[in-house]
């Protein structure tokens, strides 16, 4: 047994079916813990027949009529993104904006913490989850890594940094065009303060990173191992905190700023196959956050051990949830259970996910 517990609980309810032609049936609920957090995700034997009614498949008619009346006027497009978004001061970023490839940098009009940036591509006002190819992920991940560090050294007082995103109206963004956000400050959000905890309680145990710990005891189990490569680990996660939920595991990274650009690489490679499989199955709206561990003065130590090993107590990690398909009616895929009790309903299980998903990495 290992070091990491995989904790789960099955119980069994029954009643007389109307889908069963009134004969009594049972069915199966399954409680999971994230082995860190203990956050948890509940599963039912019969759900999966559900996924539909609650995700639906994408009109892609409905979303390319949107994408076409957005055009006009989108401040995000060539012609208006240089006059009508904000600039950093040069000793931020010289000129204002940090541009890679494609991608362009500039901060948030609106912005909800100290370091709140937008990363968008102007030549691309709409795409659909196949087209975020690797190539142009690389571009826009490779900005935010770099503005990150940008942000790091001229934000002294930094804590936390993440690159995430809101892509669809689904999945919370505001526009059409798409977008990622680098979002970071002094003060760190609840759930990854939670998880540089939990991190570093564990190292201070066993003297080893759980991170490290887990990539190898999952390769070792193997069914919810998806891929590995450039020092990046891909997982479908043991208790799914979203729909279809897949996580990549940098061990040897601290925090995104110091993400190389052969880890980006191989994130931007294995977000795009997770992208594109989503759209397979008829969904188009995801989130997905790029964190690490605390930066600075807030970084901590865990274990002498583990450190000298190279592994932070919380290294990069990177989790992408699919949201509700874009529709004309789309309803939300958050209630009760995730808003106001904090767990998280399952329809495909972690182990089918890696299967589906490991023969493409």
């Amino acid at each position: 047994m290992g070091l990491i517990r995989f904790e789960r609980k099955a119980e069994t309810v029954g009643f007389f079916s109307p889908l069963a032609g009134m004969e009594y049936a049972e069915q199966t609920i399954e409680t999971r813990w994230d082995p860190l957090t203990g956050a948890t995700s509940t599963s039912s034997s019969e759900l999966a027949t559900k996924e539909e009614m609650f995700y639906g498949k994408t009109d892609w008619e409905h979303a390319e009529e949107l994408a076409r009346s957005s055009r006009d006027g989108c401040f995000f497009c060539p012609e208006k993104v240089l006059e009508a978004t904000p600039k950093y001061p040069d000793e931020v970023v010289a000129g204002g904006r940090l541009r890679r490839g494609r991608a362009l940098v500039f901060p948030n009009l609106f912005p909800l913490a100290a370091i709140h940036a937008v990363v968008t591509y102007p030549e691309k006002h709409s795409l659909r989850p196949s087209e975020f190819a690797p190539d142009l992920l690389e571009e826009g991940l490779g900005a935010a890594v770099e503005f990150a560090g940008r942000a790091e050294r001229a934000y002294p007082a930094t804590r936390h940094i993440e690159v995430c995103c809101n892509h669809m109206l689904p999945a919370g963004a505001s526009m059409v065009h798409p977008h990622f956000q680098v979002f970071g400050g002094e003060g760190v959000p609840a759930l990854v303060q939670k998880a540089w905890e939990c991190s570093a309680a564990f190292t201070r145990e066993h003297g080893v990173s759980y991170w490290r710990t887990l990539c190898e005891e999952e390769k070792a189990h193997g069914e919810r191992f998806i891929g590995e490569q450039a020092d990046c680990v891909w997982l479908a996660p043991y208790a799914p905190i979203g729909n279809r939920e897949v996580m990549a595991v940098v061990p040897g990274a601290a925090t995104v700023s110091a993400l190389g650009a052969e880890q980006v690489a191989a994130l931007a490679r294995g977000l795009s196959q997770v992208l594109a499989w989503y759209e397979e199955v008829g969904l188009s709206a995801f989130n997905f956050t790029l964190y690490g561990g605390p930066i600075g003065d807030a970084a901590g130590g865990g274990a002498a051990a583990a450190r000298a090993a190279g592994d932070p107590d919380h290294p990069v990690v990177l989790r992408v949830i699919a949201r509700s398909a874009f529709k004309p009616d789309y309803r939300t895929d958050d209630y009760f259970l995730e808003k106001q009790l904090g767990s998280e309903l399952i329809f495909e299980t972690p182990e089918a996910i890696a299967a589906t998903l490991r023969a493409g990495f």
